[in-house]
Protein backbone atom coordinates (compact mmCIF):
# COMPACT_ATOMS: atom_id res chain seq x y z
CA UNK A 1 0.00 0.00 0.00
CA UNK A 2 2.82 2.89 0.92
CA UNK A 3 4.78 2.16 -2.19
CA UNK A 4 2.35 3.32 -4.67
CA UNK A 5 3.83 4.53 -7.80
CA UNK A 6 2.27 6.26 -10.55
CA UNK A 7 2.61 4.16 -14.21
CA UNK A 8 3.13 7.07 -15.79
CA UNK A 9 5.08 9.15 -13.63
CA UNK A 10 7.44 9.98 -16.11
CA UNK A 11 5.10 11.50 -18.29
CA UNK A 12 3.65 13.86 -15.63
CA UNK A 13 7.62 14.63 -15.00
CA UNK A 14 8.33 15.74 -18.71
CA UNK A 15 5.07 17.88 -18.74
CA UNK A 16 5.81 19.63 -15.14
CA UNK A 17 9.06 20.13 -17.14
CA UNK A 18 7.77 21.96 -20.28
CA UNK A 19 5.11 23.95 -17.85
CA UNK A 20 8.48 25.42 -16.15
CA UNK A 21 10.23 26.14 -19.66
CA UNK A 22 6.85 27.76 -21.00
CA UNK A 23 6.85 30.10 -17.88
CA UNK A 24 10.44 30.64 -18.18
CA UNK A 25 9.67 31.60 -21.86
CA UNK A 26 6.81 34.06 -20.86
CA UNK A 27 8.73 35.69 -18.84
CA UNK A 28 12.00 36.34 -21.29
CA UNK A 29 9.12 37.24 -23.66
CA UNK A 30 7.50 39.75 -21.63
CA UNK A 31 10.74 41.74 -20.55
CA UNK A 32 11.82 41.84 -24.07
CA UNK A 33 8.28 43.68 -24.99
CA UNK A 34 8.93 45.88 -21.75
CA UNK A 35 12.41 46.62 -23.24
CA UNK A 36 10.44 47.40 -27.13
CA UNK A 37 8.35 49.15 -24.76
CA UNK A 38 10.64 51.58 -22.94
CA UNK A 39 12.73 52.27 -26.26
CA UNK A 40 9.44 53.65 -27.93
CA UNK A 41 8.49 55.71 -25.46
CA UNK A 42 12.00 57.15 -25.34
CA UNK A 43 11.75 57.62 -28.84
CA UNK A 44 8.16 59.14 -28.44
CA UNK A 45 9.77 61.79 -25.41
CA UNK A 46 12.67 62.69 -28.14
CA UNK A 47 10.30 63.75 -30.37
CA UNK A 48 8.10 65.69 -28.24
CA UNK A 49 11.54 67.26 -27.33
CA UNK A 50 12.38 68.55 -30.61
CA UNK A 51 9.31 70.20 -31.13
CA UNK A 52 9.29 72.10 -28.18
CA UNK A 53 13.05 72.73 -29.12
CA UNK A 54 11.46 73.72 -33.22
CA UNK A 55 9.09 76.49 -31.24
CA UNK A 56 11.69 78.73 -29.70
CA UNK A 57 14.36 78.44 -32.54
CA UNK A 58 14.44 81.24 -35.17
CA UNK A 59 17.38 80.27 -37.09
CA UNK A 60 16.11 78.85 -40.67
CA UNK A 61 19.78 76.27 -40.52
CA UNK A 62 18.77 75.05 -36.77
CA UNK A 63 15.20 74.37 -38.19
CA UNK A 64 16.11 72.52 -40.86
CA UNK A 65 18.10 70.07 -39.12
CA UNK A 66 15.59 69.65 -36.23
CA UNK A 67 13.13 69.01 -39.40
CA UNK A 68 14.97 66.44 -40.47
CA UNK A 69 15.76 64.74 -37.01
CA UNK A 70 12.48 65.25 -36.35
CA UNK A 71 11.63 63.10 -39.15
CA UNK A 72 13.82 60.34 -38.58
CA UNK A 73 12.56 60.14 -35.13
CA UNK A 74 9.09 59.54 -36.71
CA UNK A 75 9.88 56.82 -39.18
CA UNK A 76 11.53 54.98 -35.82
CA UNK A 77 8.70 55.06 -33.81
CA UNK A 78 6.84 53.57 -36.69
CA UNK A 79 9.22 50.90 -37.17
CA UNK A 80 9.12 50.75 -32.87
CA UNK A 81 5.74 50.53 -33.19
CA UNK A 82 5.75 47.39 -35.37
CA UNK A 83 8.21 45.67 -33.13
CA UNK A 84 6.18 46.24 -30.26
CA UNK A 85 2.74 45.07 -31.63
CA UNK A 86 5.06 41.63 -32.96
CA UNK A 87 6.53 41.55 -29.25
CA UNK A 88 2.73 41.70 -27.91
CA UNK A 89 1.83 39.16 -30.39
CA UNK A 90 4.42 36.89 -28.93
CA UNK A 91 3.56 37.35 -25.69
CA UNK A 92 -0.28 36.11 -26.40
CA UNK A 93 1.64 32.74 -28.09
CA UNK A 94 3.46 32.25 -25.26
CA UNK A 95 0.80 32.56 -22.96
CA UNK A 96 -1.25 30.24 -25.01
CA UNK A 97 1.33 27.94 -24.86
CA UNK A 98 1.92 27.85 -20.88
CA UNK A 99 -1.70 27.18 -20.29
CA UNK A 100 -2.06 24.54 -22.84
CA UNK A 101 1.41 22.85 -20.75
CA UNK A 102 -0.10 23.66 -18.00
CA UNK A 103 -4.20 22.10 -18.77
CA UNK A 104 -1.80 19.21 -19.87
CA UNK A 105 0.16 18.39 -16.52
CA UNK A 106 -3.33 19.32 -14.35
CA UNK A 107 -4.80 16.07 -16.93
CA UNK A 108 -1.77 13.86 -16.07
CA UNK A 109 -2.34 15.04 -12.20
CA UNK A 110 -5.88 14.26 -12.03
CA UNK A 111 -4.97 10.70 -13.99
CA UNK A 112 -2.55 10.17 -11.42
CA UNK A 113 -5.37 10.98 -8.55
CA UNK A 114 -8.00 8.53 -10.25
CA UNK A 115 -5.56 5.76 -10.52
CA UNK A 116 -4.17 6.11 -7.30
CA UNK A 117 -7.84 6.34 -5.66
CA UNK A 118 -8.40 2.81 -7.92
CA UNK A 119 -5.07 1.00 -6.53
CA UNK A 120 -6.26 2.18 -3.09
CA UNK A 121 -10.19 0.35 -3.39
CA UNK A 122 -8.60 -2.36 -4.93
CA UNK A 123 -5.92 -3.04 -1.94
CA UNK A 124 -9.00 -2.29 0.06
CA UNK A 125 -10.99 -5.04 -1.43
CA UNK A 126 -8.75 -7.57 -1.61
CA UNK A 127 -7.94 -6.87 2.35
CA UNK A 128 -11.49 -7.21 3.32
CA UNK A 129 -11.64 -10.43 1.17
CA UNK A 130 -8.99 -11.77 3.03
CA UNK A 131 -10.87 -10.78 6.49
CA UNK A 132 -13.81 -12.43 5.46
CA UNK A 133 -12.04 -15.66 4.75
CA UNK A 134 -10.23 -15.44 8.19
CA UNK A 135 -13.54 -14.60 9.82
CA UNK A 136 -15.55 -17.21 7.76
CA UNK A 137 -12.33 -19.99 8.82
CA UNK A 138 -12.21 -18.58 13.05
CA UNK A 139 -15.87 -19.48 12.66
CA UNK A 140 -15.88 -22.54 11.22
CA UNK A 141 -13.22 -23.95 13.67
CA UNK A 142 -15.68 -22.29 16.40
CA UNK A 143 -18.98 -24.23 15.35
CA UNK A 144 -17.19 -27.31 14.79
Amino acid sequence: MTNYTFSMEKVLDWRSDTEEEKKKQLGQVQQNKQQQETLLQRLISENIKIKNDSLTTMRIDVLRRQNLYKNMIDEKIIHQKNIVHKAEKEVEVARVELMEAHKDRKVMEKLKEKEYTFTMEQAKQEEQKQLDEMAALSFGKSFY
